[in-house]
């Protein structure tokens, strides 16, 4: 009996690490998003002025 609840203290503590963890990535998703648009604005952005400073009749 004794190793049944050290069994369901055991599970139900790594449940809990794991939703600890699982909150903080999902908390962080968001932020992680804005930055990864910025960086491909800032790239989309050089490859026009790129685009826009060649000459093309060269």
């Amino acid at each position: 009996m004794d190793s049944i609840i050290l069994w369901l203290l055991a599970a139900s503590g790594v449940l809990s690490i794991f939703l600890f963890v699982a909150r903080g990535l999902l908390n962080q998703l968001p932020e992680i998003i804005i930055a990864w648009r910025k960086v491909q604005r800032m790239y989309q952005n050089a490859d026009r002025n790129v685009d826009n400073t060649t000459d093309p009749d060269v």
